[in-house]
């Protein structure tokens, strides 16, 4: 019997809510995923975690433009 960990729904959950990109070589050890489905959700989980960089990128720089605004002078 496969661990729940190399599962299909343990591996997308794992990648794509708990670990991000640190769960793909989870992904790329699980029987349950063919080579494609492999390469595929590896390039959705770059797409993901650059998209969460950039976000959290934009986040910052608003936070510290309303951080200066609001400054005493």
């Amino acid at each position: 019997m496969t661990p729940w960990y190399y599962r299909r729904w343990g591996v997308l959950l794992l990648l794509f809510v708990v670990l991000g990109p640190l769960g793909l070589p989870l992904l790329w050890k699980s029987p349950s995923f063919t080579r494609g489905w492999k390469i595929v959700l590896t390039v959705l989980m770059v797409v993901y975690t650059v998209m969460l960089v950039d976000s959290m990128v934009v986040a910052v720089r608003v936070a510290m433009e309303h951080l200066e605004l609001t400054r005493p002078q």
